[in-house]
């Protein structure tokens, strides 16, 4: 008997793009959950009443921004309880490839452990560039995927649960993937399938004449970044996620510091972030089941 996949792709003010994302993916599971995370914004009114009409597509509005975490949530939660047994979810910016669920599902099939979360490998959309990590092939374990493109277990979702609401933004990919493992199912990558994607509000610029491309992450984001960081550091420890974490982390803030504008606003921000931090106080439960 085969089983069954939904897809869910979360929406915040995005442009005529997320139309032929979401066709395309439409192409490949039996329904798709967008999330309007901008209501009351009438140009995404209009641009998802439009995939409203399509058949197989649901709109789910909320009532505010309500942040990636809560807003995959709603898909993610939506999808389970109309019976799928897996959920592929992506945001805006990334770029759905043909053929990418079956090469996804194929490493739930062959994986020697049971697996919660297969993700593709990772381009940049702006340059076409196959990050160091994302190279290889066939099917690799990791500690950590980005969520966007990756497929989630309906078997795992019922045993680590959603996402973690409170993180809002930022390292909730790399709680729900460190909650797998620790509850031991495998986290996969498929190298044979490559998710275009794009990080932040990338701009190319020169840096000592060589060309660089900048996320230009707002004051916000340095916040949750930061303040999520700790609470990643104190949830989960110091483990090879962290290794990697602090090789992009250490990169990105070079950057930040001789290249982006706003300097001061985003330094205080990862300041007031990193306080928050430590002062985070974990509930009782720490996802929503």
């Amino acid at each position: 008997m085969s089983r069954s996949t939904a897809g869910v792709v979360l929406a915040f003010q995005p442009d005529e793009t997320i139309l032929a994302n979401v066709t395309r993916l439409r192409r490949q599971v039996e329904r798709v959950y967008v999330v309007n995370n901008s209501p009351g914004d009438e140009r995404t009114a209009e641009l998802l009443g439009r995939l409203a009409s399509a058949q197989g597509t649901v709109v789910l509005d909320q009532t505010d921004n309500v942040g990636v975490a809560a807003g995959f949530n709603a898909g993610m939660r939506q999808a389970l309880t109309d019976g799928f047994d897996y959920v592929w979810i992506f945001d805006q910016d990334s770029t759905v490839a043909d053929g990418m669920l079956g090469q996804l599902l194929r490493a739930f099939a062959e994986w020697p452990e049971p697996v919660a979360i297969a993700g593709p490998a990772l381009r940049a959309e702006e340059t076409g560039f196959l990050y160091d990590a994302d190279r290889g092939e066939g099917i690799g374990a990791r500690p950590t995927l980005i969520s966007s493109g990756a497929l989630f277990s309906r078997e795992a979702l019922e045993r680590i649960g959603l996402h973690d609401e409170r993180l809002f933004i930022d390292y909730v990919d790399h709680d729900i993937s460190l909650r797998a493992g620790a509850a031991g199912f495998a986290v996969v990558k498929v190298f044979d399938t490559i998710l275009d994607h794009r990080f932040g509000a990338s701009t190319a610029s020169v840096f000592f004449g060589r060309r660089i491309y900048l996320s230009n992450y707002s004051p916000m984001r340095q916040y949750y970044m930061a303040r999520n960081r700790v609470v990643m550091i104190r949830r989960h420890g110091l483990g090879g996620w962290f290794r990697e974490d602090l090789a992009y982390t250490t990169k990105a803030w070079i950057k930040v510091l001789l290249c982006e504008r706003r300097r001061g606003k985003k330094i205080g921000a990862a300041v007031r972030g990193t306080i928050d931090g430590i002062r985070f106080r974990e509930p009782r439960s720490i996802v929503d089941r």
